[in-house]
């Protein structure tokens, strides 16, 4: 294992906890004026980690080798790892900035669904993170 994938792993996640750190923030939202201040914050953030994930993720297989691409278990997981950010960005960023542009204060019944979509997306986030792990450590 060539001695530079170690910093690209531990940036690879380090980029990929602090982006699902959005789920710790969204339960603290208590109002439309939170959600907006929140976005405004977020949208560099996450475009950075994006940059670094992408960055790093092509940098993991380019110094492992191309050759990881052939394997089923490598595929899965990367599919699996796309669908974590897609539907965070799916059922959660879309229904903030919903909230967000509402012409209510406070939104308390959108923010209540909010919550449950972030339960419901953060339990199935480390059900598939726990099977890319598996899969990794596996390579079935």
């Amino acid at each position: 294992m060539p001695v530079v994938l170690v910093p690209f792993i531990v940036i690879h996640v380090s980029a990929v906890i602090a982006k699902l750190g959005v789920f710790f923030r969204i339960p603290r939202l208590q109002s439309v004026a939170e959600v907006n201040t929140f976005l405004k914050r977020y949208k560099p953030y996450e475009r950075t980690a994006d940059w670094i994930l992408w960055v790093t993720g092509a940098g993991l297989l380019y110094f492992a080798s191309w050759q990881m691409l052939r394997q089923t278990w490598m595929i899965v997981s990367i599919a699996l790892y796309l669908l974590v950010f897609v539907m965070v960005r799916y059922a959660l960023m879309k229904e903030l900035k919903k909230i967000g542009s509402s012409k209510k204060l406070l939104a308390t019944d959108e923010l209540k669904r909010l919550r449950v979509n972030n339960w419901c997306v953060g339990i199935i986030t480390v059900v598939l993170l726990g099977v890319i792990a598996t899969l990794m450590m596996t390579k079935p």
